[in-house]
């Protein structure tokens, strides 16, 4: 059979190009999905600061979550100091080694109060010079630190911002600076120092520094000589069994080190998992889709076979065994460049921010194995489909819609068909209504797939509902319109494999586009409306020191200061019988005068409750979490601190400001740094106070303090645009991914579906048509496939769009900007007729006598 099969491939070539060429790239989004996922289990960066340690403790940084994906905690999870101690006892241990670190920002002294900071390539922490062993760092000039005034710098960095031994630095913790004298200069580890700088301490001061001397940041072990790492670290964790600590050795440091590292593998899993899911779903569909053409062109010779005595399961097994070397051999040649787009994956989304821009993918071979076999098996599962119909029907018949195609759709396809665009509606629009928050988005977004697949079964019927209000206009050209609008009702079924990837593309390309500026257009709008306050002061450092609002509020003409702390949260529920850990944006608030400084549309309950285990939470993460006023919400600090908080509110601006709201000093207690984001600041009188006092007074505490800046509430609010930015960036990466596939298809489609009617164009010329009147026919006919396209692709857009916005912003309208819907169909519509016309060129130059026969 497989002799058979190999033989009409190379007779058949156009057909199953378009099948070849859609597996292939099929099997490449797979790949790189799979990529993906596997670095987010697997890959990380090698050690720096640690790399001479033995092995390295600290805090578990993921929660356990039974039957889900672990999430990982925003801020560092220290340790206590305590357990330094119990692993001194450990068998193996030679020493032990507190590390305190502390984010700082270098400012050269100049004389000013206020410093001029030295840019650096990367962040800048200081640490205690004990931990100087786990490099290890040597000293390389001058002596390690003496006092809490002395400090030894790295060489690279003291290369960078000028200084020598002997000289002078300010070195800053949020705003709060401190002069240093350089008591001398270490030489950076065997490993270098390529993603941050540092700065000793003695151990004292850099615990002072840290704010928080009985807990550590991590805890560094140097084995004795011939200790195994693996079983030192085994016996660390049996020896301080209920600390929830972790050992870390080899690379696997590195992930202690580099916190980014571990949260950009949860990244990745989180949504190479999700986005997997539904790329998949359009793969199958799609190469469903050209399958179906290819075996649909096919009919006659298929039906030939059936009234020379070919059984049905014979039939089955040709076609099995074409689409068996079509698509191993596409899935195997596709697998490949997925590697290659796993890479640009990874580079895009380290443009913009999401991943650190020296995370290495891991490239495993079981990405590609799995994408072989689930390109293959899905082949088969839409060749197994195609053929169904014409290996179980009677030779007779066969032979019959071999000529002339079936007028009417089966009761069961109708059936089947009504019942998923029924579902998409329910999962799109009624969804949100019943159940609203991140699973009702997730519907909406869903959704899609379900209108699509519903939209494709009856496409043979909108095709010719389409034709039937497009007739009148069609004949008007009594000739070309009267073929089009003929072979647009008798071969309903052959345009509309032609439609289904069309409309796939566009109501692609629109849905994402209306939820990614409904978002972001309701975010903007809530952060330039939710900041009431005069003047909003931030920092260019780490942050801004606790201390600093009290200073503002010593502003002569300073009537309220809230202090913004931002961090991120987990929120745990039950989400479809199974416990789910969802993160959710935070902000830390003092209550007191709130509503002279920010608006957060309160809905129910108040936020001058917002003290002590209490928290206020917007109205999509209640939602989420089914949760109301007065209920108790289960949430991890940053940290991984775990608490039972009492709702005392529920608010509307969640997308400009954040899902979750706690009191100021539980938020900022538990992130790394303990520091403010922003102060907002009204004057005395609510216009900035009498005479300008306000304004001048905040400039001269700027002018005496590192890094501090002061801003009006619209610059401060487009700062905070750049967030949604980074978000809606993420998600249109992923998603441009699909939407390029699917375009591929389309031509991929269009052109197979256009160069297999070679036939016919030349019987009609043999006929008396001419080359002008065929095109002109095609130019008609590609206009009844793109509309039909374009209003199929913009109906199935809206619900998921709706279902969207209603879960985003609680209102049913979508985001749309005109032009940019405009735009996509236009370019929907120039491809569509692109991928016809020229195919359409192409089989008229040759005599029309040969392409009868050359078909046969």
């Amino acid at each position: 059979m497989f002799d058979i099969a190999w033989s009409t491939i190379k007779n058949r070539k156009g057909g199953f190009v378009a099948a070849f060429i859609a597996v292939i790239c099929g099997s490449a989004v797979i790949t790189a999905c799979g990529v993906l996922f596997v670095s987010g289990l697997l890959s990380g960066v090698a050690p720096e600061r640690y790399a001479g340690a033995t092995v390295m403790v600290g805090g578990r940084q993921t929660k356990d979550v039974k039957e889900n994906f672990d999430p990982y905690y925003a801020e560092r999870v220290t340790v206590p100091a305590s357990v330094a101690e119990q692993i001194s006892r450990v068998d193996g241990v030679e020493k032990v080694v507190r590390d305190h670190s502390v984010e700082m920002t270098l400012q050269k002294d100049d004389g000013s109060a206020r410093g001029e900071p030295v840019p650096l390539e990367h962040p800048l922490y200081g640490h205690g010079w004990s931990s100087a062993a786990l490099g290890p760092f040597e000293l390389a000039e001058g002596s390690e630190p003496g006092g809490a005034g002395e400090t030894v710098l790295d060489a690279g960095l003291a290369r960078a911002a000028g200084v020598k031994v002997g000289d002078t630095v300010r070195l800053s913790v949020g705003t709060t600076p401190q002069d240093y004298k350089v008591a001398g200069l270490v030489d950076a580890p065997a490993n270098g120092l390529d993603r941050q700088s540092a700065a000793f301490f003695t151990d004292a001061r850099a615990a002072g520094l840290s704010q928080r001397p009985d807990r550590l940041t991590a805890i560094g072990v140097l084995g004795e000589d011939g200790t195994d790492a693996g079983e030192l670290a085994g016996r660390i964790e049996a020896a301080v069994t209920g600390t929830d600590v972790v050992a870390y050795t080899g690379d696997a440091i590195g992930d202690l080190e580099f916190l980014d590292v571990g949260q950009s593998r949860g990244f990745l899993v989180m949504l190479s998992a999700s986005f997997g899911g539904t790329a998949l779903g359009v793969v199958v569909f799609v190469v469903s889709s050209t399958l179906g053409l290819a075996i649909h062109q096919r009919r006659r010779e298929l039906a030939m076979l059936r009234a020379v005595a070919a059984t049905p399961r014979q039939v089955h097994k040709l076609i099995g065994s074409e689409v068996l070397l079509v698509a191993a051999t596409g899935a195997v040649l596709g697998a490949a460049p997925g590697f290659l787009v796993a890479g640009l994956l990874r580079d895009a989304f380290a443009d913009v921010g999401v991943l650190p821009a020296d995370f290495e993918l891991s490239f495993n071979p079981l990405p590609a194995v799995a994408a072989v076999l689930l390109s293959v098996l899905g082949a088969l599962l839409a060749g197994f489909i195609a053929a169904r119909r014409i290996a179980r029907i009677k030779p007779v018949e066969a032979l019959s819609e071999s000529q002339v195609e079936k007028g009417e759709l089966g009761r069961t396809r109708k059936a089947v068909a009504l019942a998923l665009l029924g579902l998409g509606l329910v999962t799109s629009i009624v969804l949100p209504l019943l159940i609203p928050g991140q699973l009702a988005i997730a519907g909406a977004g869903g959704s899609l797939l379900l209108l699509m697949v519903g939209s494709a079964l009856i496409s043979p019927v909108l095709v010719q509902t389409t034709t039937r209000l497009l007739t009148p206009l069609l004949m008007r050209s009594k000739v070309s319109g009267y073929l089009a609008a003929a072979n647009s009702t008798t071969n309903a079924r052959r345009l509309s494999s032609a439609v289904v990837p069309l409309a796939l593309g566009t109501a692609m390309a629109l849905m994402q586009l209306s939820m990614l500026n409904t978002v972001e257009v309701t975010a903007k709008e809530q952060a330039a409306t939710g900041v009431v306050s005069d003047y909003v002061v931030t920092s260019g450092t780490t942050g801004l020191s606790t201390d600093l609002a009290q200073k503002v509020r010593g502003v002569d003409g300073v009537g309220t200061v809230t202090p913004v702390a931002r961090s991120q949260v987990l929120i745990t529920y039950v989400e479809i019988d199974k416990p789910v850990s969802n993160p959710f944006s935070a902000q830390g608030l003092e209550p007191r005068d709130l509503d002279r400084t920010l608006d957060l549309d309160v809905r129910e309950g108040s936020l001058d409750e917002l003290r002590g285990d209490t928290v206020a939470l917007s109205r999509i993460a209640a939602d989420t979490a089914r949760l109301d006023v007065g209920d108790t919400a289960d949430v991890d600090l940053g940290d991984g601190t775990h608490k039972e908080l009492k709702v005392v509110a529920l608010y509307g601006k969640g997308l400009g400001f954040g899902d979750v709201t706690l009191p100021h000093g539980m938020l900022t207690g538990h992130t790394a740094n303990q520091q403010d984001t922003a102060l907002l600041v009204t004057g005395e009188d609510g216009g900035g106070g009498a005479g300008g006092k306000v304004e001048s007074g905040l400039a001269d505490l700027a002018d005496g303090t590192p890094g501090l800046v002061v801003q009006s509430p619209e610059e401060f609010g487009a700062v905070e645009q750049g967030e949604f930015t980074q978000q809606s960036s993420t998600s249109l990466i992923a998603n441009a991914l699909l939407i390029l596939y699917v375009l591929i298809a389309v031509v991929n489609t269009l052109v197979m579906a256009t160069t297999g009617r070679s036939r016919e164009f030349g019987m009609l010329r043999l006929i008396g048509t001419s080359k002008q009147q065929t095109r002109r026919m095609m130019f008609l006919e590609s206009w009844v496939v793109i509309l039909t396209a374009v209003v199929v692709g913009i109906a199935i857009a809206i619900p998921p769009a709706v279902g969207a916005a209603l879960g985003t912003t609680g209102q049913p309208i979508p985001y749309v900007e005109p032009l940019a819907w405009g735009g996509i169909v236009v370019f929907v519509a120039l491809l569509g007729w692109l991928s016809i016309s020229l195919p359409t060129r192409s089989a008229l130059r040759g005599r029309p006598i040969d392409a009868v026969y050359a078909t046969e």
